[in-house]
């Protein structure tokens, strides 16, 4: 247990002014001697009255620690933030068909994407995937089992084949234009080079830095020999980060690709502080309740059974 207000413990010392005069002497008959009465006992009544001044005291104690805030503390609880809305704008051209390790590069990042959706708390997710054009497949939202099945029925060849960046990144920022969240960002991810009729990544990233939305940016690239980085735009993918606020990021196996995305977890996850309470079971009402239950005692007590007669 412990006590909110410690310091409180030192207004203990009105008990002295309130037992002094609680117990102070009523004026009583005048007689000529005692010396007949003297030896019979005290009765219950007058016993009970000499006691009565406890009551008080032991109540100013009680209301003195109800003061001091006993307490015992069960556990942390974290006061949900208003979290993160996160755009994932993920490319699924014919290339990302390729192998990466044991499978290809889509599967490894589905999978990888998946992961990184189920750590995440209090953040809205949404889902952008394109080849051409863009594809919105779910908005943000705290939906994560959803997003979950939608990941994983993501192929390639939903959209006329190409790599339209400019459009994948712009189709994000649109998810997130509205948003009011603390923090905002889209992680584009893409093995390829911009080949789109569209929206060029320059014109979507001047748009990012108008919302104030990070974009971080992922080259999936292969260590195989027909998979060399000369087929991602490092250059286009790291000014887009830079230019608003976020990081490039470069993989070249499974393992780092989920060490980037980790990566970016934590960094977002820094920016948003979340805090933090720990609950405790407050014992000061039951203390005022006895202070309270032992003052009416006392008043009932003098105004009854243990009433005096007046001089």
């Amino acid at each position: 247990m412990e006590f909110a207000l410690p310091a409180a413990f030192a207004l203990a010392v009105l008990a002295i002014p309130v037992a002094l005069l609680a117990r102070r002497r009523h004026r009583g008959y005048t007689v000529p001697s005692t010396v007949a009465v003297a030896a019979f006992p005290p009765g219950w009544k007058i016993r009970a009255a000499r006691a009565l001044p406890s009551l008080r005291v032991a109540a100013v104690f009680l209301l003195v620690i109800a003061i001091a805030g006993p307490r015992r503390g069960d556990a942390r609880a974290a006061i949900p933030g208003e979290g993160i809305d996160i755009a994932l704008s993920l490319d699924i051209s014919s290339s990302m068909e390729q192998r990466f390790g044991d499978s290809t590069r889509l599967e490894v990042t589905r999978e990888v994407i998946r992961e990184f959706v189920r750590t995440r708390q209090n953040d809205r997710i949404g889902l952008v995937v394109f080849q051409e054009d863009a594809l919105a497949l779910s908005p943000p939202s705290l939906d994560y089992e959803a997003l979950d099945r939608i990941l994983a029925e993501v192929e390639s060849g939903l959209l006329p084949d190409g790599t339209g960046i400019g459009v994948g990144l712009a189709s994000a920022l649109g998810m997130l234009q509205d948003s009011t969240a603390v923090s905002r960002v889209v992680i584009l991810l893409t093995d390829g080079e911009h080949n789109a009729d569209s929206i060029s990544p320059e014109e979507s990233a001047g748009l990012a830095v108008a919302l104030n939305i990070r974009v971080y940016t992922i080259g999936v690239v292969s260590d195989a020999g027909f998979g060399s980085r000369r087929g991602v735009d490092e250059a286009l993918l790291r000014e887009i980060a830079n230019r608003t606020g976020g990081r490039y990021f470069e993989a070249e196996n499974p393992q780092a690709l989920a060490d980037v995305y980790e990566e970016i977890g934590a960094l977002e996850t820094s920016r948003v502080t979340r805090d933090s309470f720990e609950q405790f079971t407050e014992f000061a009402p039951s203390f005022a309740a006895a202070a309270a239950a032992l003052l009416l005692l006392d008043l009932l007590l003098r105004g009854t059974l243990l009433r005096r007669t007046p001089a």
